[in-house]
């Protein structure tokens, strides 16, 4: 299907939406510049403002006028001198070599700078540039006095800039979408699921949430610091941050458990356990143990590791407990773990082994070659047939529209999607879809779920992975009890459990039955989300099985 062809000013249809979406819902959290910004914007023509979305959907600041190629914008230099009239750019500004460097071919900077060997690296060219001539900003005809090689210059204001990384925070709630969901929607590619937005939506209730959310933000973003003392002041910072806004207290704890990893990967132990004692983010308290052991503290993790192990706070740090208890017992010659100890089921896993040559093929493709058949078909899925079922089963549950989980139209999911409490926060309508697996109408449910809601973002469904067929077997095979077991341990832990699902089931349906099967090539090994799973399934007797492969010696 050939998608369809945009109108010229598609993106400015789309811009103007946004501006007037956020001057309508939030217009008390912009700035004086950002009004000044949006009419100017406003007040100019219509090629004006093409160019000037053209240009803030590109990288920049900096641009060169020749580069530019807009086959809507008939007079391209009009436009961009209205714009300079403006304000909201500016000509001929000065420039930085690392600027000059980067608007530039390699070729162009040797006829820039006649002094350039014939050849070399534009990392060499640089710093022999910068050697001669210096690197402080200057007007572009002072780094080259030839007017013909000139290529005339503009660069978006830094009013401008900001303006337009409001607009996109405040209607987004994010600062990584960008205008291509807009591109997306219009092509037909993406459709969204229609929820219905007020004024307690907003992504901020007022203008200190924004300021919180941009330091937060910056101080997560900035480079990792060669320097701890850098690095001891980001933190500070961030711990200084208070406020009432639950979902930006996650994003507070977020932040900490980062740049506890960032410091980790330096090195700084203690600056990293620092971090991680701040912060209640899902796995800050197991890497605080790792770099208590790092430091070779193994006292001081004594203590934690005794809370993690009779209160762990998933299946995950249980996993990794266990395999830590042996090192910490040999340290400190502790002859028990702790009286109670995480439940760890033990039931063996059905194995199957299977010699095949190498054809070239995923071996996943090739044992559901080996084992698909009309009476038993074989279907790859991996982590896409459960959690899909659970996504239509639940699909008002994940689309409600609480406070701070929808902000805009453009939505694939809810924003608290990835934080520990996305389940918590929805238990009840979570229990109640749940509940409808007790009778006999879920079938009927789910079917007119993916017959209405085919297509739409939502981030349980990959659409590309299920057929009707698919889903048709899974509803005849799959027991509603098999079913609730499955989602139910999703649920739990809503962030590890959506992964570690075997890659093939196999259906019988004159049987009505079915079978998972986790599929492992030469020298492959079980990781850690499937050996959980595998025993999940082992515990409550859902057919499951590992399929090793093997290749054939050849004499």
């Amino acid at each position: 299907m050939t998608p369809p062809e945009l109108p010229p000013f598609y993106y400015l249809h789309n811009f103007h939406q946004v501006l007037h979406w956020v001057q309508h819902a939030s217009a008390d959290l912009l700035e004086p510049e950002h009004v000044h910004c949006g009419r100017g914007f406003l007040l100019a023509s219509q090629p004006a403002q093409a160019l000037l979305v053209r240009l803030l959907m590109r990288k920049g600041p900096v641009f060169r006028i020749d580069k530019l190629r807009y086959a809507e914008i008939e007079d391209l230099n009009a436009a961009v001198q209205e714009l300079a009239a403006c304000g909201l750019i500016e000509t001929d500004p000065e420039l930085d070599l690392d600027t000059v460097f980067a608007v530039h071919t390699v070729p162009e900077l040797r006829r820039l700078f006649s002094d350039l060997p014939a050849a070399g690296r534009k990392a060499d060219y640089q710093e022999k540039i910068s050697q001669t001539h210096g690197d402080q900003a200057r007007p572009f005809l002072e780094w080259c006095i030839d007017i013909s090689l000139q290529a005339p210059m503009l660069r978006l204001s830094p009013e401008v800039m900001h303006w337009a990384q409001r607009l996109q925070l405040l209607f987004f709630g994010n600062h990584y979408q960008d205008w291509s969901e807009f591109v997306l929607s219009d092509l037909g590619l993406y459709r969204y699921e229609t929820v219905v937005l007020d004024q307690a939506s907003r992504a901020f209730r007022h203008g200190e949430d924004v300021r919180l959310y941009e330091t937060l933000s910056e101080l997560r973003d900035a480079q990792d610091e060669a320097n701890p003392d850098h690095w001891v002041q980001r933190l500070a910072a961030v711990q200084a941050v208070e406020t009432d806004s639950d979902w930006l207290q996650r994003r507070k704890a977020k932040t900490l458990f980062q740049l506890g990893q960032q410091a980790e990967r330096q090195q700084w132990w203690p600056l990293a356990e620092q971090a991680y004692t701040q912060t209640t983010w899902p796995g800050a308290r197991y890497r605080q143990l790792r770099v208590l052991e790092r430091q070779e503290n193994h006292q001081g993790a004594w203590p934690l590791f005794c809370q993690a192990w009779l209160e762990p706070e998933n299946e995950s740090e249980t996993q990794k407990l266990l395999r830590m208890l042996p090192r910490m017992r040999r340290k400190l010659a502790v002859e028990a773990p702790p009286s109670v100890s995480p439940s760890t089921p033990a039931s063996p896993t059905q194995r199957s082994d299977l010699i095949l040559f190498d054809d070239g093929k995923r071996v996943e493709a090739q044992v559901l070659a080996h084992w698909d058949s009309p009476l038993a078909p074989v279907f790859y899925v991996e982590n896409a047939l459960f959690p899909a079922l659970l996504g239509l089963l639940s699909w008002d549950a994940i689309f409600a529209p609480l406070p701070g989980a929808f902000f805009h139209p453009y939505q694939a999911c809810p924003a608290d999607w990835g934080n520990p409490d996305f389940v918590s926060r929805r238990q009840g309508l979570f229990d109640q879809a749940l509940s409808v697996l007790d009778g006999a109408d879920y079938k009927t449910v789910i079917w007119q779920r993916w017959q209405e809601k085919r297509g739409i973002q939502c981030p349980l469904l990959i659409w590309p992975a299920l057929d009707e067929t698919l889903i048709e077997q899974a509803l005849q095979c799959i027991p509603a009890q098999h079913l609730q077991l499955v989602f139910k341990r999703i649920l739990q832990d809503w962030r590890d459990n959506r992964s570690g699902l075997p890659d093939l089931v196999r259906f019988m349906p004159a049987q009505q039955s079915y079978e998972l099967i986790e599929v492992k090539g030469p020298g492959d090994r079980l990781q850690d989300n499937q050996r959980r799973w595998l025993s999940y399934f082992a515990q409550h007797a859902i057919p499951a099985r590992v399929c090793y492969v093997t290749r054939p010696e050849l004499v």
